[in-house]
């Protein structure tokens, strides 16, 4: 056990019951949990980079000016590590 376990114990009464042993407790494994939260936090952030590329796409559009173009293209490359990462971790 450690940090990536925890005890399950039911709320009975501490005295087993009239016919027997209380009912062993249960151990839940944490570390899948874990990286279900994990993965979340990195779908978060790569859905709120998508979610800036397409901003910045709608002002370049509007603007048509050179930083707006060049504000997508380094999203761009962002997105492009975030991603490589994103693939390379699952």
């Amino acid at each position: 056990m450690g940090a990536n376990t925890i005890i399950s114990i039911s709320a009975e009464p501490p005295t087993p019951p009239a016919g027997g042993p209380r009912e062993p407790a249960r151990v839940i494994a944490l570390a899948a949990y874990r990286r279900r939260v994990a993965d979340m936090e990195r779908d978060c952030a790569l859905d709120a980079e998508w979610n800036r590329l397409a901003i910045l796409v709608t002002e370049a559009v509007c603007w048509r000016d050179p930083e707006s173009v060049a504000a997508v293209g380094a999203c761009v490359a962002h997105l492009e590590r975030l991603v490589r990462a994103d693939w390379d971790a699952g």
